[in-house]
């Protein structure tokens, strides 16, 4: 493309945009970049030990209406290094979210398909692993937050399968929140609850049956950010509790249960993070049904699972961050060793 095309085309853009600034309505965009290496090594038990090593790239462009209204639209494309084009994948963004921080107001909402970085915090391991973090971006639904100077609360619903003669209809409730009992107290309490329905393809056989899984997470914390000589300290646990039924045998409910910790810690730019689980088996439909039903890290399978990730962010400014990471999976009597570089750039 000549230079001439290039401006030709950037005087359209600006052409089409002036009508809509003097109604007082704003452009926007954003580029986000990361790219990850990941090395998994050891036993294969659980998960397959293989290498992830992939960029992704998520531009997006947008129409700020009001100081706190936007609608935006995109693409995200996942593409793995090291085979050309094959593998690759484009997934549409395209959503209205509404700011209630901008207009001083507590209360957020999108709604379409938006970034899960608007989330207050990523879901942990029981119920979105890194595998699915690194290939689906976006949330798929709605997302309705609450933001107090006590807390916070996430309520999203993920429409992750649409009912087709091909795919089973499937969806995500989950809620996270936490509260204080007085601002700047470092004890808390919180939460997570999830129902995750798994239904019926069009014209579904008659073998194929409803499964129902609903997952429990209520824990206490203590969050000693300021009040030791590092520069964060936060530890919580509680039980983490399973209720699933495969309608094909009736009203027959599993409940594994357990207790769930996790503590994390971080001085200048070393840090670690511990996650410990222990009690009965959770995921127990994941075979057959694998990630079509569950999203979370199949290690929770085991009785006991220790999770120790060792990471150092390397290089960090306003929009890079470089880190690398040790992770050291021990399920049951298995072992496997995660090496993992990551580099995330978010414009502007």
């Amino acid at each position: 493309m000549t230079h001439g095309k290039l401006y030709s085309i950037a005087c359209a853009i600006v052409l089409m945009l002036s009508p809509l600034c003097a109604r007082g309505i704003e452009p926007t965009w954003s580029v986000d970049f990361s790219s990850v290496f990941d090395n998994r090594e050891g036993d294969n038990h659980f998960t397959a030990t293989k290498t992830f090593f992939f960029t992704n790239l998520a531009p997006e462009v947008g129409l700020k209406f009001t100081e706190s209204d936007r609608i935006a639209g995109g693409v995200v494309w996942h593409q793995p290094i090291g085979c050309e084009w094959h593998g690759h994948r484009i997934s549409p963004t395209l959503y209205y979210r509404h700011d209630g921080a901008a207009a001083g107001s507590p209360w957020s909402f999108s709604m379409g398909m938006f970034p899960r970085t608007q989330l207050r915090e990523e879901m942990p391991g029981f119920l979105w692993s890194d595998s699915l973090a690194y290939s689906q971006r976006n949330i798929r639904g709605a997302l309705v937050q609450y933001r107090g100077s006590r807390g916070f609360a996430d309520f999203y619903v993920d429409w992750r399968g649409m009912q087709t003669r091909e795919q089973r209809e499937a969806f995500n409730l989950v809620f996270h929140g936490r509260w204080h009992p007085r601002a700047g107290n470092p004890l808390f309490i919180g939460g997570y609850l999830m129902m995750n329905h798994f239904a019926l393809q069009e014209d579904a056989p008659s073998d194929q049956h409803i499964v129902d899984n609903f997952v429990a997470d209520p824990y206490v914390g203590v969050n000693l950010q300021g009040r030791t000589v590092l520069d964060s300290l936060i530890v919580r646990a509680g039980p983490l509790v399973t209720f699933e039924r495969n309608r094909a045998s009736g009203n027959n409910w599993k409940v594994p249960a357990g207790v769930w910790i996790e503590g994390a810690a971080q001085w200048r730019w070393l840090g670690v993070r511990e996650t410990f689980y222990a009690g009965g088996r959770q995921m127990p439909s994941y075979i057959p049904f694998r990630y079509d039903l569950y999203q979370g890290d199949p290690f929770y399978q085991a009785k006991t699972y220790s999770r120790t990730d060792v990471y150092a962010d390397i290089y960090r400014n306003r929009y890079v961050k470089l880190r690398a990471s040790l992770d050291f999976h021990c399920a049951d009597s298995k072992f496997t060793f995660y090496q993992r570089l990551m580099v995330e750039v978010t414009l502007p």
